[in-house]
């Protein structure tokens, strides 16, 4: 009899233990995010196809590329919406990364491609002015940009 009530007790706390503690895998090391989303307009217009990118004091960037309208919604890490909490500098460019001058076709054909020149000042891009403050939530940065 003694055998059952320990066996019972022994299996009571265990279920107990589950319960308060769980099975779940390891912590998330992702920081806390805010939903980020705007508008960037160019001397009055949409900025469409523009890659916009909020860069944390620390940590990781997000970014976002423009539609048409010049809307974005920034994007953490693959499906991840958001942008981490806090100060952030942000940079917007007309250039994609790793466009070049000449472009490889086949093995050995090359194809002249047209070069492309950023259409923005560096006061928004390599030497960016622009900031945000990220807080939880939900979050909207319009941006109006000039030619000036």
């Amino acid at each position: 009899m003694e055998i059952k009530k320990t066996v019972f007790l022994m299996f009571t706390y265990l279920v107990l233990y589950v319960c308060v503690f769980g099975c779940g895998g390891p912590a998330s090391d992702q920081p806390d995010l805010g939903l980020v989303k705007g508008v960037i307009t160019f001397d009055g217009a949409p900025l469409a196809r523009a890659t916009v990118t909020f860069l944390p004091d620390s940590g990781r960037r997000a970014i976002a590329t423009t539609d048409a309208e010049g809307k974005y919604e920034l994007i953490y890490i693959r499906d991840t919406p958001g942008c981490k909490i806090g100060h952030n500098k942000v940079a917007i460019t007309t250039l994609t990364e790793g466009e070049d001058e000449v472009e490889q076709e086949g093995d050995d054909a090359q194809v002249e491609v047209e070069s492309v020149k950023e259409k923005i000042p560096a006061k928004y891009n390599t030497k960016t002015e622009l900031e945000a403050d990220v807080k939880a939530g939900e979050n909207t940065f319009d941006f109006n940009l000039t030619g000036l």
